[in-house]
């Protein structure tokens, strides 16, 4: 039929055909945290109640452009937290791409995210801890696509950050630059490698010392240079399997003293098994970080985590489905007020539309 208005369109000279794809999907189920507060000092668990809404809308045209929305949201209610009686995210984008020219795709993407949740700052921040995020950031990224060869292609991409908190840590801009080599081959596998400069500026942060403490009337800022792969690779032919791959290295350098320089090394890797009615997720995650001036009783700081997380759904006929999930983490340090473990498990119902 599309095919049909296509060369109908063309010999009469009409507008391009598009066509809108609209689908949303809503779930809500039952759940439970072992360490609410993501500490090692003062825990608290709970059961929780889970919701979760999501919707796309999808617009294509004959020329190969697209426009695309995408909202999200998840909201969790504790039942017996007595620090944190909920959390709650949602985000929306907006997304358009269209060719320019054969071997060109020129795209932008804004998005808003607002999040109030128990978030690990002990990366950027002077003192290991977990805090009660409440906070809005705005994102805008364009991109450029150029393809050299029928199974090569270069990206270029740009990006601009704002994040404004309600909390007391310190509002920030981000600008950022990547350029990744891809490599497309077999059934929709692709391999990708690339280069990311990012530039981070605190609004009022001052600088440290080597020794921890603030030095007044100062800025601080962030350069942060970073060299990593993805690899998607499909296993079958009918795309039941596939496997994600993510590895990366990331160093952090300060505008003062170097007490926030730290060394970062990220390996993922997710299994994703789809036929049918089923669908099975499994993932690892894994972070190494290495500062180069904070120490702990004289030795280098230095903090690891490990995250493994699974999801089972079982579609019950068109609209229906039901759920199962589970996470577990680990995070290790040489200071003892950076460590601390945590266990989720929950499951629900869901309907799409």
């Amino acid at each position: 039929m599309f095919l049909a208005q296509s060369v109908a369109a063309a010999s009469t000279n009409l507008s391009p055909v598009s066509v809108w794809d609209v689908s949303a999907r809503v779930t809500a189920g039952l759940g439970y945290r072992d360490n609410v507060l993501r500490s090692g000092l003062a825990t608290e668990n709970s059961g929780f109640f889970l919701s979760t809404a999501d919707a796309t809308f999808l617009r294509l045209s004959e020329p190969g452009s697209y426009l695309a929305f995408y909202l999200l949201g998840e909201d969790t209610r504790y039942f017996d937290a007595p620090s944190v009686d909920y959390e709650q995210f949602f985000s929306g984008t907006a997304q358009f791409t269209t060719p320019a020219g054969e071997r060109n795709e020129l795209g932008v993407e804004a998005s808003y995210l607002y999040q109030h949740q128990i978030l690990d700052v002990s990366e950027t921040e002077a003192s290991p801890r977990r805090v009660l995020v409440d906070g809005h950031s705005i994102t805008l990224h364009p991109h450029w696509k150029h393809a050299v060869g029928p199974d090569w292609a270069i990206l270029l991409e740009g990006t601009g950050f704002r994040q404004i908190y309600d909390s007391e840590l310190d509002d920030y801009w981000d600008g950022s630059g990547r350029l990744s080599l891809i490599r497309t081959y077999g059934n929709r596998s692709e391999a990708a490698f690339g280069y990311q400069a990012l530039l981070r500026c605190f609004d009022t942060r001052d600088q440290f010392d080597e020794f921890g403490v603030i030095v007044p009337d100062t800025s601080l800022y962030y350069w942060q240079h970073e060299v990593g792969g993805r690899w998607r690779h499909y296993w079958d032919k009918a795309r039941h399997w596939r496997t994600t791959s993510k590895l990366s290295y990331m160093f952090n350098r300060d505008n003062g003293s170097g007490y926030f320089d730290y060394d970062r090394l990220l390996f993922s890797e997710q299994l994703r098994w789809s036929a049918g009615n089923w669908e099975i997720k499994a993932g690892a995650r894994f972070g190494w970080y290495f500062y180069k001036v904070q120490q702990i009783g004289g030795d280098d700081r230095e903090r690891a985590y490990v995250v493994l997380d699974a999801r089972v759904e079982r579609r019950l006929g068109k609209h229906w489905l039901i759920y199962a999930a589970a996470e577990r983490e680990w995070d290790t340090s040489n200071d003892p007020l950076d460590e601390y473990d945590d266990w989720m498990a929950g499951g629900g119902i869901g309907v799409e539309f």
